[in-house]
C-alpha cells in the first residue's frame, strides 16, 4: 500500500492543508536532501537533478490548482490559483537556467 497517492491531488481531492504541506514542503525537503548529494562540479548529475526539480515543481503547482478550493474561504483559493499563474511565469526563466547553467560552472 502507498503512504501517499500521487494522483489524487491531481484530481482535486486532497485537502488544500495537506497538498501544501506533504506534497509541496515535505517532498521539497526531501529533494534538498537528494541535492547534498548531487556534485555540483559536475554538469550531468546537476542538469538531472534541476529536471528533476522542474518536474516536481510542474506537480505541485497542477495540484495546488487543483485543490485550491479545498480550504474554508474562496478568497484563499484566488490567491493560491493566482500564485500558480505567477509561477508559471517564471517557468521559462528556469527552462533556461536548466539549458545554461551546467556551461556557467567551468571556471
Amino acid at each position: 500500500m502507498m503512504l501517499l497517492n500521487i494522483r489524487e491531488p491531481l484530481e482535486g481531492r486532497t485537502p488544500l492543508w495537506k497538498v501544501f504541506w506533504v506534497y509541496g514542503f515535505a517532498a521539497n525537503f526531501v529533494y534538498a536532501l537528494i541535492g547534498l548529494a548531487i556534485p555540483v562540479t559536475s554538469p550531468v548529475p546537476l542538469r538531472l537533478y534541476l529536471l528533476l526539480g522542474f518536474i516536481l515543481g510542474m506537480y505541485q503547482l497542477a495540484a495546488l490548482w487543483q485543490c485550491a478550493f479545498n480550504c474554508r474561504t474562496r478568497s484563499t483559493g484566488l490567491f493560491i490559483r493566482a500564485s500558480v499563474i505567477a509561477s508559471l511565469l517564471f517557468a521559462p526563466v528556469f527552462i533556461y537556467l536548466i539549458v545554461t547553467l551546467p556551461l556557467s560552472l567551468e571556471f
